[in-house]
């Protein structure tokens, strides 16, 4: 059963959060040329211009692709340009050591470049106002040949029929929207933080109210306890990502009301 609102306790012995994890190296350049899926014929061949202008002339469209979103997900076809964007009009950027800020929507579009968290909160902005049956999630990764684990923040939707699809960003292929049990095989994905798609509006207006007149972060965190009553237990990692998202989307609506 999935929640709209899910934290799992992940304990890994000798392990630390660490966002910066491997740095410099996206999941794209670790492990998606072999675990990516094409679940068309592979006929297309796209080269980035050096300069990017506005990202929807320079990029080719994949119409097979685009059918089999349409025809695989509710919305698909929306979830197709969202998918076309993270893919090939933002590289990644690794942050500095020991840094971890997170970009808006609007600064990752404007700088064209970002991380894990960058590229799904591009995602989901521009699927925010639609019924999209999906999650973003935070949680860990492991490689099963390498033992390799690190902290990765990823999207996950769920097509007619109910099958679970991971969303990587970074891949300039038409290969990053993957079945799960097709990574499953290689790899495993131990969620720790997961946010319902339909539910991250609430959830991010209800942290927001008091952010806007007090600029303190998280008063919901008050005595462990969230608004909308799911228990955290004042885990330190779940609170700097609430920090983080509080902070990120307050400025988000700032941008957004400017334009």
């Amino acid at each position: 059963m999935r929640f709209f609102l899910a934290v799992i306790a992940i304990i890994l012995a000798m392990r630390v959060y660490n966002p910066n994890a491997f740095a410099g190296i996206s999941y794209a350049d670790m492990f998606l040329p072999e675990r990516g899926y094409k679940p068309v014929e592979d006929i297309w061949h796209l080269k980035q211009p050096e300069y990017h202008t506005d990202w929807n002339e320079t990029i080719s469209d994949n119409q097979l692709y685009k059918e089999w979103c349409i025809n695989t997900f509710e919305k698909g076809e929306q979830i197709y340009e969202a998918y076309k964007e993270i893919a090939f009009n933002i590289d990644y950027c690794a942050e500095q050591p020991k840094t971890d800020c997170w970009q808006t929507p609007v600064e990752t579009r404007q700088s064209k470049h970002g991380d894990c968290e960058d590229s799904v909160f591009l995602f989901f902005s521009r699927l925010s106002e639609l019924d999209i049956d999906g999650d973003i999630v935070w949680g860990w990764v492991t490689d099963e040949n390498s033992s390799m684990t690190f902290a990765h923040v990823w999207y996950q939707l769920f097509d007619k029929g109910g099958r679970q699809y991971i969303v990587e960003g970074f891949s300039k292929e038409w290969n990053g929207i993957i079945p799960l049990e097709v990574i499953g095989r290689v790899e495993e994905r131990a969620p720790m933080l997961m946010l319902r798609h339909s539910q991250v509006n609430n959830v991010l207006s209800e942290l927001l109210v008091d952010f806007d007149s007090t600029h303190t972060f998280l008063e919901p965190f008050d005595n462990g306890q969230l608004h909308w009553n799911i228990y955290f237990n004042n885990n330190h990692i779940i609170r700097e990502i609430f920090q983080k998202l509080q902070f990120m989307f307050w400025r988000y609506r700032e941008q957004m009301n400017k334009l």
